[in-house]
């Protein structure tokens, strides 16, 4: 009879562990909804636990008792089948319990976040987790009586299904890629890592973590990887345009990935040797940096002066790629004395140090200037003025379609020519040709014309100044009535000279 149950429990039993899998999801679906067993404390768990485990053992010696009786063909096998899930029932009852003990006693820990950068610049970000059940061994060990209804899994220990995921801790945005990390299970005092791309770049972040039917979320501030020791820096405007004989301005961010206080040096290769530049943090002029402690990033700018003019090295439209070092003292030595105006992208990765490629484009600017060499004219009621100008482009990029015209007086008449130069090359110029016809019946007086010039250079209005021409208007005087007056004036010279000799003689 003994070795007709044995075979039965034993049958009862890895069905029981088939149903152990479903309790448990439903009981962590049943932590997370209702919350129940999740707050009753430990105590009150215990004391149905030892209720629990008393109705196992009166089910378990029901079926013994029936099992000789159904072998007897004492009682039907309805009843016997009763009796078996009777069984199974106070066993998965009894199973669940245990369970609540140990996700109570299952605790996952951060244990570092670290935030690190690849080869390409990729910024990541490594949570590495460790389960805490180690510690509670000693409690568990306490449930040794009842070790008959544990399966294997129950006395690993293990914490399944972690799901961690990373956000924003002021706006609680996702950041992180994957959004959510599953770890499949911790073994009891083993550590898990789960690794991010950070999506956003932040130097704290909430880890949210969720297993057992909780929810733990943590604020933490992320640590750099010490197996590197390197400034990296990156910039948002990392490719600009700029006028010839003007700057252009480059925001840059740098953040130490390293444990280091070391003084970093900074450094531009690859521009040509007439092209200037400055570090400028906030309004002072900066050649190296040193972090602070608890500092981890820095703002600067670098300020790029191009020349008045281009050259064989310096073209228009033709970018200058250059790159920003942030070298420490050994790396800075090393390299003191090498030519790295040519020097290559992978040669530069080799000194494994913090680097950013940027790019400038020179643009050229055009300038026009208008000469005259007399812009002031008197003349008389019912003349004109006729006087040439020399329109000169004194830029650095070709201009088109030079309009000039003219704001007369009302009723005057101001011909151009030409009024419209197609092109004019740096440097170049011509003449104009301008034609100021008064009305006949025009007065005395000042009267003023303005010149003016309009431009384009690579399709961009160009600054211009006005000339202005200002001409004296006086009346026209009649040849016979001068003639007269000149006479007039003879003879009464003539006629005090003759009195005067006669006076004298007498």
């Amino acid at each position: 009879m003994i070795h007709s149950v044995n075979p039965t429990i034993s049958t009862l039993r890895h069905a029981a562990t088939r149903c152990l899998i479903i309790a448990a999801l439903m009981l962590a679906a049943c932590l997370a909804v209702a919350g129940q067993d999740g707050g009753r404390d430990r105590a009150s768990i215990l004391l149905d636990l030892k209720k629990a485990r008393a109705d196992y053992e009166v089910a378990r010696q029901q079926l013994e008792n029936d099992t000789r009786l159904y072998d007897e063909k004492a009682i039907s096998s309805n009843e016997y089948t009763k009796s078996k899930n009777a069984l199974l029932s106070r066993e998965v009852d009894y199973q669940k319990l245990i369970l609540q003990l140990i996700s109570q006693q299952s605790y996952v820990i951060i244990e570092r976040a670290v935030k690190y950068q690849t080869a390409n610049g990729e910024r990541r970000v490594k949570i590495t987790l460790k389960s805490t059940l180690e510690g509670n061994e000693e409690y568990l060990s306490q449930f040794k009586e009842h070790f008959d209804v544990f399966t294997p899994e129950m006395r690993a220990g293990k914490v399944y299904n972690i799901f961690v995921s990373l956000s924003d801790v002021t706006d609680k945005t996702i950041i992180g890629s994957p959004y959510e990390y599953q770890i499949p299970a911790i073994e009891i005092g083993q550590e898990a890592t789960a690794d991010f791309e950070l999506l956003k770049d932040a130097e704290n972040l909430g880890v949210t973590l969720n297993y057992n039917g909780r929810t733990s979320e943590k604020n933490v501030y992320l640590k750099k990887d010490a197996s590197i020791n390197v400034i990296d820096v990156s910039s948002m405007q990392f490719s600009q345009e700029a006028d010839l004989s003007s700057s252009a301005v480059y925001g840059l961010t740098l953040e130490r990935f390293s444990t280091s206080d070391d003084v970093y040096r900074l450094m531009v290769v690859g521009l040509p040797q007439q092209v200037s530049y400055e570090f400028m943090d906030e309004t002072s002029k900066v050649s190296q940096i040193k972090f602070a402690q608890g500092v981890n990033t820095k703002k600067l700018s670098l300020r790029v002066y191009l020349p008045d003019r281009d050259d064989e090295q310096i073209r228009i439209d033709q970018p200058l790629k250059f790159h920003v070092l942030t070298l420490t003292g050994g790396q800075y030595d090393q390299i003191a004395n090498k030519d790295l105006s040519a020097a290559t992208p992978e040669q530069l990765s080799a000194l494994s140090c913090g680097r950013e490629m940027l790019e400038l484009v020179p643009r050229g600017k055009g300038k026009i200037e208008v000469r005259a060499t007399n812009l002031y004219h008197e003349i008389s009621t019912g003349d004109s003025v006729t006087m040439t100008v020399t329109v000169r482009n004194a830029g650095t990029r070709r201009l088109d379609n030079i309009k000039i015209s003219a704001d007369s007086p009302l009723n005057w008449k101001t011909v151009i020519t030409p009024d419209l130069i197609r092109t004019l090359d740096p440097e170049k110029e011509t003449t104009v040709r301008i034609a100021i016809l008064p009305p006949k019946d025009s007065g005395v007086g000042a009267q003023e014309v303005k010149i003016k010039t309009e431009a384009l250079a690579d399709n961009r209005k160009v600054d211009t100044e006005d000339k202005t021409i200002r001409i004296q208007m006086n009346a026209k005087t009649s040849v016979f009535g001068t003639i007269m007056l000149l006479l007039l004036i003879v003879g009464v010279v003539g006629g005090l000279v003759w009195f005067g000799i006669k006076l004298s003689r007498r």
